[in-house]
């Protein structure tokens, strides 16, 4: 073997998502930059920040193809903090725990979303002026001095200033220190003057020098509204609606959180119903924890056991009703035998009577009406991660069961009746909008489900083990390895989805 054979090239590590998006943009020509928070690069290139990108409004077609071809998806917030010229991109990075954030500004705008914010007219000098880095452009040190001062001020409110502590103040300062070394104050004034002269230059070196350690927070109040007089032909106030429906969600949760779903941002593209099938022992109820802890934090989510819905008022009255009558039976001696999981109501080889069917019919109706929950929060831009969706199948392990007990039925018109309601609630079940098959050897299933019998495990297992499912849509993912790479994959498979 030759001495050049021997030679092994260097690996490189494949670009991040963050350098592919930063060199997808430079190659398409979009005029933009990084204005903000570039000097906590660690922060959002590992997810935990905001990446703020300013873009030429006239490069928004460039820009937005450039996200797609990435595969970030955007996002809509509240009604309440939506604001106009802001859109929210993200994407994910396998190599991340948590998704990138883009936060596309079409406007240069600063202040709080819900509170009134300013737009400040200067985004075509800022832009022209923008200096190449590395992944993103960023503004002179000039002009970022300028809107650095600007949304400071305004972005804190009167409680805020008032409050107690100053930490917010002592962690501007190598930040503030940082632009001041590299900011000329002469060439501030001419670009206010020139501009935003609705700045004057003296209203500017009292704003800059409040931000200094020690400074008076009453004077910095005093200043920030002088600053957002000047520019009020800018600003924007919220809806009256929007206030009282944040206001309103604050009174009802006293934390400002719903204590329903995650509510977070809605998929601009619309929401997805997502089902997880698997028998038992497939780690469906563990991955679809580990998918909402990882999608809540970003969209309005949502997961749903169609296996184990909700009880109704009328299913907990059925079904206390038919232990009463188990009790009763068992006690007289002419009943059923005892219950068990295979067969919950004891009445293996008898008809089960009237009080079951009914029950039978309510879980139906249960389950379908957390379908329609599921569904309309898709509908809306949520995420609704479900498990033991009805399909097909999976009709075995969820599906119309009257059916199966009306061999011992008698041929009566009541028990019809019940039979067709229970089997009308489950027509009316469309199929989810992706399906993800958990398939794990049934042996396997066995010996990770140690709370149940063996047989009884193995039974439910071969049912979506011996399905073909190439001839459906449903990806299936081999839920026999370690649980990390199932996740892995699973995210990969959900992401596409959205």
């Amino acid at each position: 073997m030759s001495s050049r054979s021997a030679v092994r090239e260097p690996v490189t590590a494949s670009p991040s998502l963050v350098q592919r998006l930063g060199q997808a943009l430079r190659e398409a020509g979009v005029v933009y930059c990084q204005w903000k928070g570039h000097f906590r690069q660690h922060r959002w290139a590992s997810g935990e920040g905001d990446i703020d990108l300013l873009v030429d409004p006239a490069s928004a077609p460039a820009f937005t193809a450039v996200l797609g071809q990435l595969g970030f998806h955007p996002a809509l917030a509240p009604a309440e903090e939506q604001i106009p010229g802001v859109e929210s991109w993200f994407g994910y990075d396998p190599r991340l725990a948590r998704l990138l954030h883009v936060h596309a500004h079409y406007r240069l705008v600063v202040g709080r979303a819900w509170a009134t914010h300013v737009r400040l007219p200067i985004e075509h000098p800022l832009l022209a002026t923008a200096v190449e880095r590395a992944p993103f452009p960023t503004p002179t040190p000039t002009f970022e001095l300028i809107v650095f001062v600007i949304r400071t001020l305004l972005g804190r409110s009167l409680r805020q200033e008032l409050g107690p502590g100053t930490a917010w103040l002592d962690g501007i300062q190598d930040q503030l220190r940082y632009l001041v070394d590299r900011a000329d104050l002469p060439t501030i004034h001419q670009l206010l003057e020139r501009h935003l002269s609705c700045v004057e230059p003296a209203l500017f070196d009292a704003c800059l020098s409040s931000l200094r350690p020690r400074s008076s927070p009453w004077r910095r109040v005093l200043l920030r509204h002088h600053l957002a007089r000047r520019l009020r032909a800018f600003s924007r106030r919220p809806l009256l609606s929007e206030t009282i429906r944040r206001l309103t969600r604050r009174l009802v949760t006293l934390d400002g959180r719903w204590a329903g779903p995650a509510r977070g941002k809605r998929l601009a593209r619309g929401g997805t119903t997502i089902a997880l099938l698997g028998g038992d022992g497939s780690g469906k109820s563990t991955c679809t924890a580990e998918l909402y802890r990882w999608l809540a934090p970003y969209f309005d989510t949502m997961t749903g056991h169609l296996g184990r819905p909700p009880r109704s008022l009328l299913t907990l009255a059925v079904g206390g009703l038919l232990k009463v009558r188990n009790v009763l039976w068992t006690r007289s001696g002419r009943g059923p035998g005892s219950p068990s999981r295979d067969d919950p109501d004891g009445d293996s080889g008898v008809f089960p009577g009237y009080v079951a069917l009914l029950r039978h019919v309510c879980t139906a109706r249960d389950r379908y009406q957390l379908y329609v929950q599921a569904r309309r929060f898709a509908a809306a831009g949520g995420v609704a991660l479900t498990e033991r969706y009805p399909v097909a199948q999976n009709r075995p392990l969820v599906g119309p069961c009257i059916h199966a007990l009306l061999a011992a039925a008698p041929n009566q018109r009541l028990v019809t009746l019940l039979r067709a309601a229970e089997e009308w609630y489950y027509r009316q079940i469309l199929p989810p909008d992706q399906v993800i098959v958990l398939r794990v050897d049934p042996e396997v299933a066995v010996r990770r489900k140690t709370t149940e019998p063996p047989d009884y495990v193995r039974r439910r297992a071969r049912v979506i083990w011996d399905v073909d499912w190439s001839a459906t849509s449903a990806h299936v993912v081999d839920a026999g390895r370690p649980l990390a790479e199932v996740v892995a994959e699973l995210k990969t498979l959900v992401w596409s989805a959205l």
